[in-house]
């Protein structure tokens, strides 16, 4: 395993990139080398505040010899085009969720990674939430027996403030609205503690924004396993972060108070989980070892480049996840429960 730091260029300077530069800029496995975003204020603050160069392009930055890595918080409909990119000019590569916007990209990309070599992490970092990895903890243990259903919501309240100069506000560019940006982390959330999803009966509804998006979507789940769940979001309604396991010993109830989502230590401190057990009508708190889940991604990214060892959420998880999604705009749409299979077709894994 190489012990030299990983030169990394950060591409797209949105809001989730400011906790990524902070996880990246604060690890000794990482050096920040350069950034790159269209506008060039914002590419010289991010230059000055995290202390790396700047590129006028993302050629630039794919060209540069001392940028092993890339780190991409662009807008969902380019990252297709720009992973494929840098699969090409030989880096390595973190995509923040969705994978790609669209499933035939997602199998080129599948195609493309294939016997490359490099790492490709999808940024599915809300699993390693403290109150998910208690979870996972207490399920392998059994201490919730067989598991039969999952409810949770994640929804946050920005469908007011979205406007036609932003590329959420269309559905082309955010199909799904909330499902895409943030329905999206709860579908890999289920599959990390239920297993494989195997279909998805959808509905949505426009309340609240004026974009061209729906803002409220609601999901019956089916698991592999035969567990059922329920997964809602939206633009629309106060932020809400809540994921309750139920088994037949014991259930797990969590939220959060998270307030700034780009504060991700704050989640853990945030975080709560209660289990009832069976025969008890008391929830009593289990401790939580709070850390910080996009220092925990970016951390296990540079072992992973360094040595070789597939991300725990990769290629697979990513478009896995991104097949829930269309899933669920198909089911919305076509009014019927859509099965994964039937999305993944001619998507070889």
């Amino acid at each position: 395993m190489s012990e030299q730091p990983v030169g990394v260029g950060v591409v797209g300077i949105g809001w989730w990139s400011t906790p990524t530069a902070v996880a990246v800029k604060n690890n000794p496995k990482y050096r920040l080398v350069t950034c790159f975003t269209r506008t060039p204020e914002k590419r010289k603050k991010f230059a000055e505040t995290y202390g790396c160069g700047e590129s006028e392009s993302y050629e630039e930055i794919l060209g540069n010899p001392d940028v092993a890595a890339v780190i991409l918080t662009t807008p969902n409909s380019v990252h297709g085009e720009q992973i494929l990119q840098a699969l090409r000019a030989g880096k390595h590569i973190v995509v923040e969720k969705p994978i790609t916007n669209t499933l035939p990209e997602a199998k080129e990309v599948v195609e493309a990674h294939k016997g490359s070599g490099l790492t490709l992490m999808t940024g599915h970092c809300y699993r390693r939430n403290a109150g998910h990895r208690t979870a996972r903890r207490l399920i392998d243990e059994g201490r919730l027996g067989k598991l039969i259903m999952a409810e949770c919501n994640f929804s946050v309240g920005v469908g007011q403030s979205l406007t036609p100069d932003k590329w959420r506000w269309f559905d082309a560019e955010c199909p799904g609205g909330p499902l895409t940006q943030i329905g999206i982390h709860h579908a890999d959330t289920m599959a990390y503690l239920f297993g494989p999803i195997r279909s998805v009966t959808s509905r949505v509804s426009k309340l609240d924004t004026p974009a061209e998006i729906d803002d409220v979507h609601m999901s019956l789940v089916e698991f592999e396993s035969g567990a059922l769940g329920y997964m809602g979001c939206s633009f629309a309604t106060p932020m809400v972060y809540t994921f309750n396991t139920f088994g037949n010993r014991a259930n797990l109830y969590m939220t959060t108070d998270r307030t700034d989502p780009a504060a991700t230590d704050e989640m853990d401190r945030t975080t709560e989980i209660y289990l009832q057990e069976k025969g008890s009508a008391e929830r009593n708190p289990v401790d939580l070892a709070p850390g910080d889940m996009t220092r925990e991604q970016m951390d296990e990214f540079a072992d992973c480049v360094r040595s070789g060892k597939a991300p725990e959420t990769g290629v697979r998880e990513g478009v896995l996840a991104a097949a829930f999604v269309h899933a669920a705009i198909r089911s919305a749409k076509e009014g019927r429960p859509v099965e994964i299979a039937e999305m993944m077709e001619g998507i070889s894994l």
